[in-house]
């Protein structure tokens, strides 16, 4: 196991740091990733219950809530462009000892994160409707999918700070308090989305808008308990409003450096899942509503895997501002190994599962069949897609963001899309030809990412 954990480069290199036993670095890794994959486990999770409620109202109810996915993450690009910045910037401040420097880097993202969002909001209440029609809504969805959009985005800056906020506290390994966070907010939004979808105890029926205004009110909640968990914390992440909250030149440098390349492949990610997006919903209603209970479930096991991701990044950003590239490079490699394992088990249970699973979401006897044969096919996108994701993370937090956005690019925005297309409509594959896409997609990136990953040319990245 040594052999696997330490690269022949490291010593050429001359990086000779002693590595703790592999039983050490596997406690480091579940302590930290545990809570993590738990939390988005959550998030997934409800994701999933949200489909299974308006799913109660029809195959339209589920399709207009689909199309809104992708117009919802593009208006969250910037934010995930900043987080993979405040992400590598606290956890090498983490591994520096530098708490100042960190909490820096997280007021001025939290700066530059309200000033982006209140111009996206008030894009997205003006032009929802547009963009919504372009992501290929139908007549029979686009009043649902253009409400349930407005009321979603009305709190995008809420959303915005709690994002920067959590991943703040993920760089520096408090994953517990994201994992809270999240079970509450979750909670808030399954108990909302019992009351106002079907309008249970005297509650208004406000079938999609009730799933919307439960998404909200779950943000809201979300929002308050991660500003609490850091206003004023003993903890090495902390906010305080005594403090300089004006916009520092160096420490815009450092997330610059790392955001923009981020933010530049989050817009190739975004557009090549809206490209996809519109090639599916231009299938019709049956197929949005099929290809999304297959994607709830698949996305459980990716939820899952993005936990451990996390807990990759904290550690691999850690271990580099502790100067330990070699440990670095071992915690890397386990966290690798971990995902694997998880999975090969979930592409497993999904296939045994498969029917009852798509059962619980509608009562429509042909989507069911349909979702549950599909799920055959896109259970084996698991597989490249959890090694690919935990190693893109890993090379983020390093802060190699250029490299994986040149992956992006050419995967996401390009291949995947342009086959997805010839595989849905020329050679009539449809919904199997949009996954087919996506399973190139995944091995593209993984081939592109974890060649980078054992080149160690990230562990001479200085932040």
């Amino acid at each position: 196991m040594t052999n696997i954990l330490r690269h022949k480069k490291l010593d050429e290199l001359g990086i000779k740091n002693e590595i703790p036993k592999t039983s050490k670095l596997i406690n480091d890794i579940l302590k930290i990733s545990l809570p993590a994959a738990a939390e988005t486990f959550l998030v997934g999770l409800v994701g999933l219950m949200d489909t299974i409620m308006v799913g109660s109202l029809g195959k339209e109810a589920i399709s207009s809530v689909s199309i809104t996915q992708q117009p919802v993450y593009i208006t969250l690009t910037f934010c995930f462009g900043l987080t993979a910045g405040i992400i590598a910037i606290v956890s090498r401040r983490f591994g520096q000892n530098d708490r100042e420097g960190a909490n820096k880097a997280l007021r001025q993202t939290l700066v530059l994160g309200i000033i982006i969002s209140s111009i996206i909001t008030i894009l997205s209440l003006v032009f929802g409707r547009a963009f919504i029609k372009l992501a290929g809504a139908k007549p029979d969805t686009i009043d649902n999918a253009t409400a349930y959009f407005k009321i979603v985005s009305s709190v995008l800056i809420l959303n915005y700070l709690r994002i920067l906020i959590l991943a703040g506290q993920r760089a520096a390994g408090y994953t517990k308090m994201t994992l809270i966070t999240n079970i509450i907010a979750n909670a808030t939004n399954i108990l909302f989305n019992y009351l106002l979808i079907n309008g249970n105890f005297g509650f208004p029926r406000l079938e999609v808008r009730g799933a919307a205004y439960a998404t909200i009110i779950g943000n809201i909640v979300a929002f308050l308990v991660a500003f609490a968990s850091v206003y004023r914390s003993k903890r090495f992440v902390s906010i305080h409003f005594k403090e300089n909250w004006r916009l520092d030149i160096e420490t815009i440098k450092s997330l610059y450096f790392v955001s923009l390349s981020a933010f530049i492949e989050q817009i190739f990610v975004r557009i090549g899942f809206f490209l996809i997006a519109v090639i599916i919903n231009n299938l019709g209603t049956d197929a949005v509503a099929i290809n999304t209970i297959t994607q709830n479930i698949v996305s459980l096991s990716f939820n899952i895997i993005d936990g451990f991701a996390i807990g990759a990044a904290a550690l691999v950003g850690k271990s580099l501002g502790e100067d330990k590239a070699d440990l670095s490079y071992a915690y890397g490699v386990l966290s690798q190994m971990i995902c694997i394992g998880i999975g090969i088990f979930m592409m497993v249970i999904i296939m045994i599962f498969r029917k009852p699973l798509s059962d619980i979401f509608t009562n429509d006897k042909m989507v069911v069949s349909q979702a549950a044969k599909l799920l055959l096919f896109a259970s084996i996108v698991v597989l490249p897609q959890s090694l690919q994701w935990v190693t893109t993370v890993m090379l983020r937090a390093a802060g190699d963001s250029k490299y994986t956005a040149r992956g992006s690019m050419y995967s996401v925005m390009i291949i995947r899309p342009l086959l997805s297309y010839i595989l849905c409509y020329p050679l009539s594959l449809g919904l199997y030809g949009a996954w087919a896409g996506m399973l190139i997609d995944q091995t593209f990136r993984l081939i592109h990412n974890e060649k980078r990953f054992l080149s160690l040319e990230w562990i001479k990245i200085r932040l």
